[in-house]
């Protein structure tokens, strides 16, 4: 694996690490809080990071780190899902 700094990779994880971090704080203050949990508990949040950091190295060229964080997060977080939505572009693991 390259050490080399790649700024689409940053500005991926960086989006979602936000947008785990806003959805989190979003779910805490809802009055099912304890059953959501799962969503944004700490384990959870270090599997979804560990996830993201495995798509980083697979965001499709014709995808902005915008884009494939946006597919990422809706993909990823459990309250975010669409019914029958799947994998984007391959940034989950098989």
């Amino acid at each position: 694996m390259s050490a080399q700094f790649l700024w689409k990779k940053f500005q991926f994880i960086i989006e979602v690490q936000t947008a785990l971090i806003n959805n989190a704080v979003n779910l805490s203050l809802e009055a099912d809080a304890k059953e959501q949990r799962h969503i944004f508990s700490a384990t959870g949040a270090l599997m979804t990071m560990d996830e993201a950091f495995y798509a980083a190295e697979r965001i499709p060229e014709n995808l902005s780190a915008h884009e494939a964080a946006h597919e990422f997060v809706y993909w990823y977080l459990d309250n975010l899902r669409e019914t029958g939505k799947t994998v984007p572009h391959g940034l989950s693991r098989p």
